[in-house]
């Protein structure tokens, strides 16, 4: 037996706001689904009762905090400097971009579950979680939920995060190649016109409505499972991979009619390990 329940509005600092080597801003996608994944761990481990199983992930974002420097069009991220070393010189250190962020969580968990295991749940969330490698500080309350369109208040205000690969592959049928394809949904084209007047006046368009954003949902593997050497753990085989990047789309939660369109999961095709909401199968 599947039920809903809504983490409402977690308050996450300093979360890793770099989710591919060339996207930055909103997590990636699959921090979300590990951190679903990490919880349903301990919750099983301490829980005592009947193991449950989390079927998938809606995000909901309340309040996005970049932490950058905008100067005009150019934008640089906020970095922290480490401790000095024994040499009384600055360490180096890779830059790490930073944002701060409220969020919901809609799980779709597989098993038996009511009020005491939200306690519980809520619990785990507080005490022991991070959220894309951010502090959880606090959590407003874990609603048990119905697969409705009712149940979507809980989310107010807030956006959605929903896949959009769709359009990418339309333009990929005409002739454009993956990268070529993003670009043509997130850029901004702007135009200037003479009025009557004499007056300039300037307009700004995107290729398609809505507020659409390049996002990382998962990896491809780039070279067989192998044990290379000098590896930190030299039982599990490893593998090279790259990131795997598409375009979403925030959507208004009340514009959905159940909780159950807001879901993404886990799928893997070979050598394509992805979070979708468009699963085979």
């Amino acid at each position: 037996m599947s039920q809903f329940v809504v983490l409402k509005k977690l308050r996450v600092q300093n979360a890793n706001a770099i989710s591919s080597p060339f996207t930055y801003g909103f997590p990636a996608v699959t921090a979300f689904l590990g951190f679903a994944h990490a919880l349903e761990r301990q919750f099983n481990a301490s829980s005592g009762d009947e193991p449950i199983t989390i079927m998938g992930v809606g995000i909901v974002s309340h309040r996005f905090q970049m932490l950058d420097h905008r100067d005009g069009y150019n934008r640089t991220l906020c970095l922290t400097g480490n401790p000095l070393n024994e040499k009384g010189e600055r360490a180096p250190f890779v830059e790490e971009g930073r944002c701060h962020m409220t969020v919901s969580l809609v799980l779709k968990i597989d098993g038996l579950f009511g009020n005491r295991g939200a306690d519980h749940l809520k619990e785990i969330v507080s005490s022991r979680l991070k959220l894309a490698g951010g502090d959880i500080l606090s959590i407003s309350s874990v609603e048990l939920a119905n697969d409705d369109r009712k149940s979507t208040r809980y989310l107010m205000p807030g956006y959605a995060l929903v896949e959009r690969k769709s359009l990418m592959l339309e333009q990929m049928e005409k002739g454009l190649d993956a990268m070529d394809a993003l670009h043509h949904f997130v850029a901004v084209h702007h135009r200037s016109e003479v009025a009557d007047d004499g007056q300039l006046n300037w307009t700004s368009k995107r290729a398609a409505d809505g507020w659409l954003v390049p996002i990382a949902t998962g990896f491809q593997a780039l070279s067989p499972p192998d044990h290379p050497e000098n590896a930190r753990d030299t039982a599990t085989p490893h593998r090279f991979a790259e990131c795997v990047v598409t375009l979403g789309e925030f959507v208004m939660a009340s514009r959905f009619d159940s909780l159950s369109e807001l879901l993404w999961r886990y799928d893997r095709q070979g050598d394509l390990y992805v979070c979708t909401q468009e699963v085979n199968g």
